[in-house]
């Protein structure tokens, strides 16, 4: 490719990238405030929250992969098999957040209509995120481009968490009946702001998925329009090839484990935050200060994380995710020492977020090899499409397991600290409950986290080697899908 060519890409390649913003617009919010809306607003106690959320996300566990095969299957026939998810789930999710969030402020609290859109909400995010991150391995035209989509797409991850942090508490406040304390009201007016910035950045990712993904990975007009029917059924992959390709591959599901125990220890700090803010500092506005500083770290963390691996670490991938694992444990720990002061909780979970994000963009990178090295295997082997939809749906799958323990975790840890619901009254006990919750149960799993990098073996010189033979058959296809 040349620079000309190089330059005109990578502002697209960015603005694909905003994409991630629009969805943890919604889904950060959702998640950082799930706990608080189901019990202060929706008023449903601990153990219902956890009964509720946990069966949601545990059908999100098997629901994600399958949704990755239904992406690859392509059931909408466009031009190409991610813009129909990336154009139309965004207003489908949205409308079903704010009808959600109304339903809880018309009627006073939680109803059967709200729990029916909050199931909405819940089963139809994993085609959203499929939709989205799959596309990745189909717009990166070699190795470089390739990393710079996973942090991209990271780094919007991270700006959308700073964005969420500061808009939807300022407005929950704001908007509220007294314009003093959260309530139904102003967690409505928090979604609609968050939706309609939502389904905006998602817009322009379509716009840039147009403009950069590569001609091998888009459908001719005559296969659109039905011409070439028998020769598209041919070529196209069966559910039990998908499904193989992604679930005997070790490159794929080894960084799926180390995703569940690192990605865990999120689940725990960030939906439990504003009960900190709320019984232990007795402000929920200063929440916009904690989520500012640790979402401003990570996109610190993003950029700084493949600068580490390449200029310090010398590519060694497995070795400087060991290290900033083993830096996360270490934060941890200093809350037993300093986390029921708020500045030195706001510190440790600030550090912490950076050495967070620097591993998360490195997992996602593994991903993405993985992907590139069944890629290879597929073409070795005379077939041109791969399951990157179902192989990157492991990576929201790991999101989920995750999200699925650490919901159920985190209202045990709720309970034994001694919150009761929306009645609980602030005490030292609470205090000290939610700072061992904060402190052991995400050290638990940063440790099994810690020994599961020890099995990934996708080295440099092996992904050197991987896309030495990929890159020139990735650009011949495109060579060919042009004339």
């Amino acid at each position: 490719m040349d620079q000309q060519a190089k330059r005109s890409r990578t502002p697209w390649l960015t603005a694909f990238c905003v994409g991630n913003v629009g969805y943890d617009m919604m889904y950060e919010f959702y998640k950082n405030f799930e706990n608080f809306f189901l019990t202060e607003i929706c008023r449903f106690s601990t153990g219902a929250t956890a009964a509720i959320a946990t069966t949601i996300n545990a059908i999100k566990v098997f629901l994600t992969p399958a949704v990755g095969v239904i992406v690859d299957k392509d059931p909408f026939k466009a031009r190409d098999k991610y813009t129909p998810w990336i154009v139309g789930m965004p207003v489908f999710l949205g409308l079903a957040f704010i009808l959600m969030a109304l339903g809880a402020w018309v009627a006073g609290g939680g109803t059967v209509f709200v729990i029916a859109m909050y199931v909405v909400f819940q089963l139809f995010a994993p085609f959203l995120q499929n939709g989205y991150r799959s596309a990745i391995s189909s717009i990166a035209m070699n190795s470089n481009e390739a990393s710079f989509l996973a942090g991209g797409v990271n780094t919007g991850q991270s700006a959308g968490r700073l964005l969420t942090g500061v808009i939807a508490p300022v407005v929950m406040v704001k908007l509220s009946v007294d314009g003093v304390n959260e309530d139904a009201r102003g967690f409505f007016w928090a979604t609609v702001v968050s939706v309609v910035i939502a389904v905006l950045c998602y817009w322009l990712a379509a716009l840039a998925l147009r403009k950069t993904i590569r001609p091998d990975r888009v459908r001719s007009a005559k296969s659109v329009a039905g011409e070439i029917k028998d020769s598209a059924k041919a070529s196209a992959m069966s559910v039990g090839d998908i499904l193989k390709q992604t679930f005997t591959d070790k490159n794929i599901l080894i960084p799926f484990a180390i995703g569940v125990l690192v990605i865990f220890r999120t689940f725990i700090v960030a939906p439990t935050a504003p009960y900190y803010y709320s019984y232990v500092v007795g402000n929920m506005m200063e929440y916009a200060v904690f989520s500012s500083a640790t979402n401003i770290a990570g996109i610190i963390g993003v950029i700084a994380g493949p600068l580490v691996l390449v200029k310090i670490a010398k590519n060694n991938l497995r070795g400087t995710l060991m290290s900033f694992v083993g830096l996360m444990i270490v934060c941890h720990l200093s809350l037993l020492v300093v986390g029921a002061n708020k500045n030195g909780f706001l510190i440790s979970m600030t550090i912490c977020n950076f050495f967070y994000q620097c591993a998360t963009v490195l997992l996602f990178t593994a991903f993405v090899n993985g992907v590139d090295a069944a890629e290879l295997r597929r073409r070795k082997a005379g077939k041109h499409d791969v399951a990157s939809g179902t192989a990157m749906s492991l990576h929201w799958t790991a999101v989920m397991v995750a999200q699925v323990l650490g919901v159920f975790i985190r209202n045990i840890g709720l309970s034994a600290a001694g919150y009761v619901g929306a009645d609980t009254v602030a005490s030292a006990a609470l205090t000290n409950g939610l700072i061992k919750m904060y402190c052991w149960v995400p050290i638990i799993f940063l440790a099994l986290a810690f020994v599961s990098i020890l099995f990934y073996d996708l080295t440099p010189a092996k992904m050197a080697a991987i896309h030495a033979e990929l890159d020139p058959m990735r650009a011949a296809d495109a060579a060919n899908a042009e004339k």
